[in-house]
């Protein structure tokens, strides 16, 4: 932390009485332990893309122009960020790659990837084994042109961008944790052999993350953040039965 001002002027503020959300939030732990077997219901995925990405809305401005209105802000209300998924173990969904339609709430398949979708997803990674047996993973990729647009090519446009990410991360989050889920978050992912699998050329648009999500293991296995034991006991279990339903 920085230390800036006058410490002695320090004014303490009051504390809120805790409800349902800030039990939520406490509850939000980055999730480094997926149970490789366990499947996740159609359901919960529609209701997790439905919560972070699932376009409400769409407003016509104009003959060219229309804007989506989504759970989540966007710079200039733009949402230029695409998701991808990564399919791994989902009921009733076959695995592999997906373009997400945020107007239509469904999936459109992809080519299958040359490689093992197993390899893909540790790959796109960048070797994160402890994120790459998670169920499902969305990749946000936006389009940049977009931004663009309305930005006119000003270096803001990126960072509005990488605010969009940061948005849909953290509803990806609380919607996860909401529903009993982990879910995590990276932007240490390997551009260039994501652009390949999915056919973006990265200058008109690009992946910036990946989050996943999906139900945890047992077992902590691999270390994660959880100094209140809201998720974990000490001794590596869940803390709580409510955790794994």
């Amino acid at each position: 932390m920085v230390d800036r001002g006058d410490a002695g002027q320090r004014i303490p503020l009051p504390r809120a009485t805790p409800g349902p959300f800030d039990a939520l939030l406490a509850r939000r732990v980055t999730c480094r332990n997926f149970d490789p077997q366990r499947l996740l219901s159609a359901e919960l995925l529609g209701q997790m893309l439905e919560r972070s990405v699932m376009a409400r809305a769409r407003v016509e401005v104009g003959h060219d122009t229309a804007f989506l209105k989504k759970p989540v802000p966007s710079g200039g209300s733009l949402h230029p960020t695409e998701t991808y998924l990564l399919v791994q173990r989902v009921q009733g969904v076959d695995s592999g790659l997906y373009h997400y339609r945020p107007l239509e709430h469904a999936l459109q398949r992809l080519p299958s990837p040359a490689q093992p979708l197993a390899a893909v997803a540790r790959n796109a990674l960048s070797g994160q084994h402890w994120f790459a047996d998670a169920p499902v993973l969305m990749i946000l990729a936006p389009r940049f042109l977009r931004s663009f647009w309305k930005y006119r090519n000003h270096a803001k446009a990126y960072r509005a961008m990488i605010l969009d990410v940061g948005h849909i991360a953290q509803t990806v989050y609380l919607s996860a944790t909401d529903l009993g889920l982990g879910a995590f978050v990276t932007s240490a992912i390997n551009e260039v052999d994501i652009e390949q699998v999915l056919g973006l050329d990265g200058l008109q648009d690009g992946p910036l993350a990946i989050c996943g999500f999906g139900w945890r293991a047992e077992q902590m296995r691999n270390t994660e953040l959880d100094p209140g034991g809201a998720i974990w006991s000490q001794a590596g279990n869940p803390a709580q039965a409510g955790n794994h339903v």
